[in-house]
């Protein structure tokens, strides 16, 4: 974003001012920004990154009283409710996620800006590999079990603009043993996806592809969604636990008869290390009569 500002500003300029509201972060001041139809003489230029919740009508008015004098862009990658507009105690102008899209489309198209693809590994690399890269470069995505045209036709929905976006989940490494009825143990590595959407968590299995994350508009989930810290162990345990079939003797008059009986083999606690790291679901945001997000695996669609 700093890097398109200072491509397209004229004469943009690194100030320090006593002035720092919440949730923007200021960029610098520029004389105009002509690709934008801005000529005011001083410009004071800030960014939204993006968040759970939208830009508030009273987080406008609160940005404004302080303000320092003059026009104030601000960019955000956040929802603006509608309301904002109508504040006067200031002058700004926000751009919002799909006008910064379009203006970052168009910067790449004209050669302001170069985009490059991901290098993705072509290995068959175990999920495990990746869960403790803080690098962004390394965050998966699982692939889409529906295709929105097939899902929206089997509904009788038709005519609704989409666009695709990625939805925040987490993936945890766990590594541990298995307790057996009779004191064995069974080492083991699994992956589990904790998907806050759906409030599940389940078991990646190997037929299950990821790919790395395209650089696509996310959505985090209520915080409230989340498995807590005293309670993920107990959710994944119940994902990894086993059933297994066993063998136990009965004695009877014709002599010792074997019978199949199913035998728990536990998570064991004491054992058991996690670790956790941030991937993502596939989806959409889709234009009915308010904008909706359609999860990608398991075809619901969710409030924003």
């Amino acid at each position: 974003m700093r890097d398109l500002i200072r491509i397209k500003s004229v004469n943009l300029r690194d100030e320090k001012i006593d002035f720092a509201p919440h949730g923007f972060a200021f960029l610098g001041i520029a004389s105009s920004i002509p690709d934008l139809d801005i000529h005011s003489g001083e410009v004071f230029i800030w960014h939204a990154q993006a968040g759970i919740l939208p830009i508030t009508k009273s987080e406008v008015i609160r940005f404004g009283m302080d303000a320092p004098s003059g026009l104030h862009i601000i960019l955000s990658e956040r929802i603006v409710q509608s309301d904002c507009y109508s504040v006067e105690s200031f002058e700004f102008r926000i751009l919002e996620p799909d006008e910064i899209s379009t203006w970052v489309g168009k910067a790449i198209l004209s050669g302001d800006l170069v985009a490059s693809a991901r290098n993705i590994s072509t290995t068959d690399e175990p999920v495990r590999k990746f869960v403790n890269n803080d690098s962004f470069e390394k965050v998966l995505v699982l692939k889409p079990s529906i295709e929105i045209n097939a899902w929206s036709s089997q509904r009788g929905m038709a005519g609704f603009s989409s666009t695709p976006i990625i939805l925040t989940a987490r993936i945890w490494s766990v590594s541990g043993d298995l307790l057996g009825p009779d004191g064995d143990r069974e080492s083991g590595e699994w992956s589990i996806i904790e998907d806050p959407w759906s409030q599940t968590v389940s078991l990646l299995r190997d037929g299950q592809n990821l790919q790395q994350a395209p650089v696509l508009r996310s959505f985090e989930p209520p915080v409230k969604n989340w498995v807590t810290s005293d309670r993920i162990f107990e959710e994944i345990a119940k994902v990894i636990g086993e059933r297994r079939r066993g063998h136990s003797g009965e004695s009877s008059e014709s002599g010792t008869v074997r019978s199949m009986l199913l035998q728990n083999w536990p998570l064991d606690h004491g054992s058991t290390t996690l670790g956790s790291h941030a991937i993502f679901i596939p989806g959409w945001l889709i234009n009915l009569e308010t904008e909706m997000i359609l999860h990608g695996r398991n075809g619901r669609l969710y409030d924003i």
